[in-house]
């Protein structure tokens, strides 16, 4: 049990590095970056761990984030100045996970291992479900990780993309998501899993290939401060032996000043990732009162009538039927 957790402290490092996406995408696209948009280069102010060129004139937010002295997690979140498409790489949204089992409920940081395209579709779902309607799948698949090797044993890692259709405003919407997760230990209880490497795009459908060539370019571009990574690899290292006191308070105070910044970034998904991770969200019936854990459906409305059957439908299913609403959790 115990080199499963260590092996996950060393991933959580492994990841933020992990996260450029230069290759992003199976299909390659001919379109050059250079000739679409002029780039700058932003800095991590948080802590100096990175710098990454975005394009200029867009609307761009991000950093890292830190949750405790290993598990630093990176985004940079990209909006075009029509607000149209939006770009994004890395997410700290997302955390470690740990496997179920008897003594372990899903929930949150708790789900079932999800390979890499799985994570892929089910992220997409979660992040562009709010952003665009009639959200579809149009292909997700496993590929060969890009940034991690495969691994064996206990330690490895899966590769795997996903496409979407939807709509906004009535005007055709296409979406992208790349995913690499590790898994540490067998797979059942007792194992860890972490999202190893993560980029995303979303664009009207005439730009899409213009968005995954500067999702690729901007991924490319990121690049680590050695001298950052010297000192989290030190954190690290603690870790590992436990931590001493001074280091726990001051990742303590660093937390506690982060708080504001923390609750900012969670924003930038409306949703409840867990509950997606997990194949669920929870609904209420306005007219009772009662909560329902639905299944996950295509982002249709569902209805339930009084014998506590819940159906998803874009028009009432008929008589006895109430829409139901989404709780956030």
């Amino acid at each position: 049990m115990k080199k499963y957790v260590l092996g996950v402290l060393l991933l959580m490092l492994g990841a933020l590095g992990a996260t450029v996406l230069a290759d992003s995408t199976s299909r390659e696209t001919s379109v050059s970056p250079s000739k679409l948009e002029s780039w700058v280069t932003v800095r991590d102010a948080r802590e100096q761990a990175f710098s990454i060129a975005v394009p200029k004139n867009w609307k761009t937010y991000g950093g890292l984030f830190r949750f405790s002295s290993v598990d630093a997690r990176l985004v940079v979140d990209m909006t075009s100045p029509d607000g149209n498409t939006n770009i994004r790489v890395g997410d700290s949204t997302v955390p470690p996970y740990a496997v179920p089992g008897p003594f372990l409920r899903p929930g949150p940081r708790v789900a079932a291992y999800a390979s890499g395209s799985v994570f892929a579709t089910k992220y997409g779902q979660a992040r562009f479900g709010s952003m665009c309607q009639r959200l579809q799948v149009t292909q997700s698949q496993a590929i060969a990780p890009r940034y991690h090797p495969p691994g064996g044993g206990l330690i490895r890692t899966t590769g795997g993309e996903a496409y979407f259709t939807c709509a906004k405003n009535g005007a055709a919407m296409a979406a992208y998501v790349y995913a690499e997760t590790t898994l540490v230990g067998p797979g059942g209880p007792g194992s860890n899993w972490t999202v190893a490497a993560l980029g995303s795009m979303i664009a009207p459908a005439e730009q899409a290939e213009a968005a995954l060539a500067i999702m690729q370019h901007s991924g490319g571009s990121l690049a680590i401060n050695p001298a950052w990574m010297q000192m989290q690899t030190q954190l690290n290292d603690q870790a590992i032996r436990q931590i001493n006191a001074s280091t726990q308070a001051t990742i303590a105070a660093t937390n506690a000043a982060d708080a504001h910044q923390r609750a900012m970034i969670s924003g930038l998904q409306n949703d409840s990732f867990n509950d997606v991770i997990n194949g669920v969200s929870l609904k209420v019936d306005p007219s009772t009162g009662q909560r329902y854990e639905a299944p996950l459906g295509t982002g249709s409305p569902q209805w339930v009538n009084g014998n506590n059957v819940v159906v998803e439908s874009a028009m009432s299913p008929g008589p006895g039927f109430t829409q139901l609403q989404t709780v956030v959790r």
